[in-house]
């Protein structure tokens, strides 16, 4: 078999092709219609509240035209032909943001990323949640989900480092034509590794053999009648949304993904009122710096060094191990005192790690058997992977506003935070975005 399982690494090609489109467009698009296309910050906002409408109504629409079909179009409802087909045209919509209408015109240039979000992250969402529903039904057993996981976690990280190359060139009006000629080659390869999944994956789509038998009765055939599309899905999601395991897979990846959020957003604010205001590290230092990548790559690590542990004892025991670990890590800090600084420097690293510790990994494993326990409660004939994906997605999103609201309403407010100014350009540097995250699953939001 070699080092790698092939129909493995098949699959998560499609995935390392979109995470360097995420990587890219979800680090640069404002800051290039800001400094590039001179939007007006008043336009943003409505853009922003038009394209959280959309964005809530595309995921479950995604998901019923995959599972239920659209339209008589059957190569909709394969998932390896949407990441063949519609692979290439998502990377290309991908340029959609790097080739400006306008630089004077507001209202125009507003217009410009309208069109551009809606189209990229429609796309995006369809990409992706096929790429759900292939993690899922491509692979029957514990094992097989854990390991296109792990696959996709590994191949994403690297993915991520394609930030590096384009934050050294020069970031000037004159040298943007460098930045569009990285953007082209960047949607090219990103077609291509889609392209090439799409191609030579090998789709086995799991059938309920129960419902089989349940449609031949006596020897006759029983035809099953075709219900109303509209009528059908809301059916479909009803019966989804009030199953226990689905209600126990979106309350703790709700919670889950609160507290991711609040430590992406908030890490750099933490780090410098509580470690560099004290003394512990020095303003734009290597060492900062070093601590930053740490504290966001050692929830990747982890995760890979759990990938035995979880097969053998199960996803559900590894993250209330995690839980265990995090008790004990607010313990440490609490017993140690906020004076010692040392302390509440291993502090964050702890939770920074546990918290991105396979945040979206360990729960597409989880919805994984959500997704076979609705085929054989609900008698269906073959799983509604990218429904239940994209329905778990649009009760998650709520998660990624209210994180940093919460944080910031209970918390820095009132400890002094609005006297706290951290400039935009350190943000802007020390964070990195990690592109499987804002995926899969919740890709599609626009926070991520």
């Amino acid at each position: 078999m070699g080092i790698f399982h092939k129909p493995t690494l098949n699959l998560v090609i499609a995935v390392v092709g979109a995470g360097f489109l995420l990587s890219v467009q979800s680090l640069y698009y404002i800051k290039v219609f800001f400094d590039e296309y001179h939007l007006p910050p008043s336009y943003l906002k409505i853009v922003q509240i038009l394209f959280l409408v959309w964005n809530a109504i595309n995921d479950p629409m995604m998901g019923y035209m995959q599972d239920l079909g659209f339209c008589g179009m059957k190569w909709i409802m394969d998932r390896r032909k949407v990441i063949l087909y519609a692979g290439p045209v998502f990377a290309a919509s991908f340029l959609l943001f790097w080739f400006p209408w306008s630089t004077s015109i507001g209202w125009l240039t507003a217009v410009h990323l309208l069109v551009s979000l809606f189209i990229y992250d429609t796309l995006l969402t369809l990409v992706l949640s096929a790429y759900c529903g292939l993690c899922v039904e491509n692979s029957q057993n514990h094992e097989d989900r854990v390991r296109v996981i792990v696959y996709g976690e590994i191949f994403t990280i690297i993915a991520g480092f394609l930030i590096y190359p384009l934050e050294t060139m020069p970031h000037t009006n004159e040298h943007y034509w460098l930045f569009q000629t990285c953007c082209v080659v960047i949607a090219i390869v990103s077609a291509g590794l889609m392209a090439y999944s799409g191609y030579h994956l090998k789709v086995t789509r799991p059938i309920n053999q129960d419902h089989q038998l349940e449609t031949f009765q006596d020897g006759d055939v029983v035809k099953e009648k075709k219900q109303d599309g509209w009528k059908h899905a809301f059916q479909v999601s009803w019966q989804i949304a009030k199953e226990p395991r689905f209600i126990c897979l979106v309350g703790a990846q709700f919670f889950r993904i609160l507290r991711f959020m609040a430590n992406e957003n908030f890490l750099i604010v933490f780090t410098e009122s509580l470690l560099v205001n004290n003394g512990f590290f020095e303003k734009n230092s290597s060492t900062l710096g070093l601590f930053y990548i740490l504290a966001r790559s050692c929830g990747s690590i982890l995760f890979l060094v759990l990938w035995a542990p979880t097969n053998r004892f199960g996803t559900q025991a590894v993250i209330q191990s995690l839980n265990v670990l995090s008790i004990f890590n607010i313990l440490f800090v609490l017993y140690a005192g906020m004076d010692n600084i040392t302390a509440i420097a291993v502090f964050i690293i702890l939770e920074n790690a546990i918290s991105r510790c396979g945040w979206q990994g360990f729960y597409i494993v989880v919805a994984g058997e959500v997704v076979d326990t609705d085929m054989k409660t609900n008698n269906r004939k073959t799983p509604f992977s990218t429904i239940i994906f994209t329905l778990k997605a649009l009760f998650n999103k709520p998660a990624d506003q209210l994180a940093p609201v919460l944080v910031l309403s209970l918390f820095l407010e009132r400890g002094g935070y609005p006297e706290l100014k951290v400039p935009c350009q350190n943000l802007h540097a020390s964070v990195t975005p990690s592109p499987f995250n804002s995926t899969l699953t919740n890709a599609t939001t626009l926070s991520e």
